[in-house]
């Protein structure tokens, strides 16, 4: 069995580079969720169409009932399919597979949705500090709320003009993670993001 089990872990490592795994099988349920969703996020961003991997649970054996760890990333993929991530699936005992959808959205799509440019996708080369192009993934009628949030916190933390797109991909990574952690809507959470940035900056004064 153990030669077999390290087997297994040699065929995950070449499948999947360390910067495309992510532990979680020693975090609580609702930490391991946080830590997989803003994962996932960053990836959807920076490197669309990607394979991932999620260790939920280590030395576990076949047919063995899952841990709360592993319900509980299994239930935000789910919620995640068809939206930031195209599948997911069972790889080996205790890890997840994940493909980060080729053009990620967190809206339905229709005739609103924003029409993603050819050759959008990020290369590992200058993933993190390429900026996000607005109209990416931010519905129209939120880009002014996310641009105002977004020149709040580039004023108040002394950040250049020149990186302003890259202030506004967090704030709409944070609008997408609090929407879904509290299952309110983009603009709540968006005008919530907004309104905390405008108390800051009176605060400094």
């Amino acid at each position: 069995m153990a030669g077999l089990h390290d087997l297994a872990r040699e065929y995950e490592a070449q499948r999947f580079p360390p910067t495309r795994r992510l532990d979680l099988h020693a975090e609580g349920p609702l930490v391991a969720r946080d830590r997989a969703l803003h994962w996932i996020q960053s990836f959807a961003h920076e490197q669309p169409g990607a394979e991932l991997l999620l260790i939920v649970e280590r030395g576990g054996r076949p047919g063995r009932s899952a841990g709360p760890v592993h319900r509980e990333v299994v239930k935000l993929l789910d919620e995640l399919s068809g939206k930031l991530i195209d599948w997911w699936q069972n790889f080996g005992t205790g890890s997840l597979a994940v493909r980060i959808a080729a053009v990620p959205r967190m809206a339905p799509a229709g005739p609103s949705a924003p029409v993603p440019l050819a050759g959008e996708g990020r290369t590992p080369e200058t993933a993190g500090a390429a900026p996000l192009a607005l109209h990416h993934d931010i519905p129209d009628e939120l880009l002014d709320v996310a641009s105002r949030a977004a020149e709040l916190r580039r004023v108040r933390e002394g950040i250049s003009v020149g990186l302003f797109e890259v202030v506004l991909r967090r704030i709409w990574i944070e609008t997408q993670a609090a929407a879904m952690d509290e299952r309110i809507s983009f603009e709540s959470a968006l005008d919530r993001i907004l309104g905390a940035e405008r108390q800051r900056m009176l605060e400094d004064e």
